[in-house]
C-alpha cells in the first residue's frame, strides 16, 4: 500500500465520517430525553451542512482523479523535486 492509495482512503473515510457528525450534532440540534435528536433548533437544517461536507469531500477525490485517472488514486507519488 503506498501512500498516494492511503491518501485517498483517507480522503473518503473523511466523507463518510463528515457527513454522519454533520448530521447528528449540526447547530442546534439537541438529544431529547428518549434518545432522540431535535434539530428544530438548528441555524443550519442538519441535511445541508452533511450534503456540503460530503459534496466538498466528493469534490477533493473528483479533482484527483480528473488529475491523475481513477488508476491515479491507486499509483505511488513521484517524488518530490527539490
Amino acid at each position: 500500500m503506498n501512500s498516494n492509495l492511503v491518501h485517498n482512503l483517507i480522503n473518503v473515510v473523511i466523507i463518510l465520517v463528515a457527513a454522519i457528525t454533520a448530521g447528528l450534532s449540526a447547530w442546534g440540534c439537541t438529544t431529547l430525553a428518549t434518545g432522540a435528536i431535535d434539530c428544530t433548533a438548528s441555524t443550519i437544517p442538519p441535511q445541508y451542512s452533511g450534503a456540503l461536507i460530503a459534496l466538498l469531500g466528493v469534490l477533493k477525490v473528483a479533482i484527483n482523479i480528473g488529475r491523475d485517472g481513477l488508476g491515479g488514486l491507486t499509483k505511488p507519488q513521484p517524488p518530490v523535486q527539490k
